[in-house]
Parts: structure tokens; C-alpha cells; sequence
């Protein structure tokens, strides 16, 4: 009897690993992958000309809802060409008008679900500031209550940032 009890215990073991759902590593964003280069994300995003700066970077023409709320998409890369390849997608939202910030947590558990929990969490005010970090690349959500309403997400490379900048 104790060696069946035993086995189940091995098999409970076993499967409950199966069913956790996987945590996706952090290749880039949407259609956008790490090193992709500028003039791949073309055929996938419409683009604003280079960014004045000198880090190379440039918009998509179209925001992108997240939960009904608009949010510009910058993507940055490591030269200032076709051939420029991507470090870094950084998504924001601003709004001075509506104060609500209540849909901000469903942001986060979104990215929970997709990414696990975040590595750090720190709160300054009304600013709360998490952080994920995989193989591929990390994540740094950054949201602000109060009189404006605030959320960014920065997507960066942990290869490729800043390697020719």
C-alpha cells in the first residue's frame, strides 16, 4: 500500500510541472524581435522618420490599444540606417485629463500571466516601478497615479543594447 501511495506522490510530482503554464522569454515585442533590422520592422510596422537625438529611434504612425487605452510605440536601434538593428521597444500611455488608473493593474497581470512574476517591484510615491528579466531580454514597467495617469513599458535587449552606440 505504501508503494502506491509512493508512485501517485511521483506521479502528482509529474504532472503538476506540465500543467504550470510556461513563462515566455522577452525576443522583443509584437512582430518586432531583438536584432531584426530596421528596414525588416518596415514591413511590419508603419514608421516615422528617424527620431532627432542621438540614440537612433523612430515611432510607429499608429498607436496600439492595450485595454482601450492609446499607447505610442518608439523602437530603437544600434545605427541610424536600413540596416540598424533593434535593441529596444518602449510603449507609453499619458493622460492629464483622465485620472483613473485603476485599469494600470491589469497591465501588470497581463504581463504576469505572459512573463511571471518580476524580479524586483519598487513604489516611489505614485510611481511604481517592476522589473522582469530573462535569457533574451528584460522589462521595466514604470506606471504613475495621481494627476497625470501614466504607463510605460520598456522591452530591452540583453545582447544587443547599446553595443555600437
Amino acid at each position: 500500500m505504501n508503494f502506491i501511495r509512493y508512485l501517485s506522490m511521483i506521479g502528482l510530482f509529474i504532472v503538476i510541472p506540465l500543467s504550470m503554464p510556461a513563462e515566455s522569454d522577452i525576443a522583443g515585442w509584437g512582430k518586432a524581435q531583438w536584432g531584426m533590422s530596421h528596414a525588416a520592422l518596415k514591413k511590419h510596422y508603419d514608421l516615422t522618420a528617424w527620431e532627432p537625438g542621438n540614440i537612433p529611434s523612430c515611432k510607429s504612425k499608429r498607436k496600439i490599444r492595450i485595454l482601450g487605452r492609446d499607447f505610442a510605440v518608439a523602437f530603437y536601434f544600434d545605427e541610424r540606417s536600413s540596416r540598424g538593428k533593434l535593441f529596444k521597444v518602449v510603449l507609453v500611455h499619458l493622460n492629464t485629463v483622465e485620472k483613473d488608473g485603476s485599469w494600470i493593474s491589469s497591465i501588470k497581470d497581463l504581463l504576469v500571466d505572459k512573463y511571471g512574476y518580476p524580479i524586483s517591484f519598487e513604489v516611489k510615491e505614485n510611481m511604481k516601478i517592476s522589473r522582469w528579466m530573462k535569457s533574451a531580454g528584460r522589462l521595466k514597467l514604470t506606471t504613475v497615479t495621481g494627476q497625470t495617469v501614466m504607463c510605460a513599458m520598456e522591452y530591452m535587449s540583453v545582447s544587443l543594447a547599446g553595443k555600437k552606440l
